[in-house]
């Protein structure tokens, strides 16, 4: 097979990408080139202009909650993809207007988590003497970064900063299904459901699910990250795909029918590969439930899936209630 190998030059900051095209037709994209698990004609490489972490301010007010988003495969095509303006969005619909709202932006895909959770730890501490305490919701890896963050502040910082903390769909622990998109494909090739597997990865890949990068090492399942210090006020927000075609379409028409579905397919392979036995096999679509919940203080939404965590007015409502008074 004869390849070729293509570059686009953009304005950038040496971050770089590359989409692996059968024909006139994309069928992977990696943020470094791979040994091809699938069938390819050319390689092209696009230059992109990586994001720099910074807390960005959405609207004065006391009492903020600053919103961290987590790892974010369109980031690819600019800092404001469609995943995070929704997260604004909603929060900003939803919130009370006379608290504070900031989301922390910060490059998911390639940066060290921990270089990220630096600037976060220097930003809280900037806020908080003015504005009160501060709340966090940090979606996905969004919590690992918070918890890397914490690390960098001191116990007293900690009680004078940082009020309460919300999880969301945060893989505590990991999710298998990072260790598939990280594991080497020549090996993962001896799977029984392989062939499976590989057209999952592929679909998901080709649908923006995910984007081959190194920090979905820090997803990987057992992996090991610093704990949450004890002067932390947090819950553990986790949710479980349903079985109910009633949830589903309720799901659907509530938050989004293309990421609904596709958790809900996600979920389904989980189950094929797993077993209906594993704990694995309960999840959002990404994360399962036994990560989510791993520190305790968790509360469950059963029919919600992993974008609905920044989607969904119940559960953001639900959060804004726990900040600003009490279950």
């Amino acid at each position: 097979m004869t390849v070729l190998i293509l570059s686009i030059v953009t304005l950038s900051f040496g971050a770089e990408y590359f989409v692996y095209y059968n024909s006139l037709v994309p069928v992977y994209r990696s943020l470094y080139q791979i040994e091809p698990f699938f069938d390819y004609t050319r390689v092209v490489k696009f230059e992109y202009d990586r994001p720099n972490a910074q807390l960005v301010k959405i609207r004065d007010g006391i009492q903020p909650v600053i919103l961290i988003h987590g790892i974010d495969p369109w980031e690819i095509e600019g800092v404001w993809t469609v995943y995070k303006k929704r997260f604004i969005e909603n929060w900003e619909r939803l919130l009370p207007s006379e608290y504070g709202l900031y989301i922390f932006v910060y490059p998911s895909l390639d940066v060290p988590i921990e270089q990220s959770a630096d600037v976060l730890a220097r930003e809280i501490l900037k806020l908080g003497e003015d504005t009160g305490k501060i709340n966090i919701y940090a979606h996905s890896m969004g919590g690992l970064v918070v918890r890397y963050a914490l690390v960098n502040l001191t116990s007293e910082e900690i009680k004078s900063r940082v009020d309460k903390i919300v999880f969301a769909g945060t893989p505590h622990i990991g999710s298998p299904f990072a260790n598939l998109i990280v594991m080497d494909k020549k090996i993962l090739k001896f799977h029984p459901k392989w062939d499976l597997l590989k057209s999952t990865l592929i679909t998901a890949n080709t649908v923006g699910s995910f984007i081959q990068a190194p920090n979905y090492s820090y997803l990987i399942f057992g992996k090991r990250h610093p704990p949450i210090p004890k002067e932390v006020e947090f819950a553990n927000f986790a949710g479980v795909v349903s079985d109910s075609p009633v949830k589903v379409f309720r799901n659907s028409v509530e938050t989004n029918f293309l990421t609904t579905q596709g958790l809900n397919f996600l979920t389904i392979i989980s189950k094929i590969v797993y077993g209906l036995d594993s704990d694995f096999s309960i999840n959002d679509g990404m994360v399962p439930l036994n990560s989510a919940v791993h520190f305790g203080n968790a509360q469950i939404f059963s029919g919600y899936d992993h974008a609905d965590f920044i989607l969904s007015d119940i559960i953001i409502n639900e959060a804004i209630n726990y900040f600003y008074h009490y279950w």
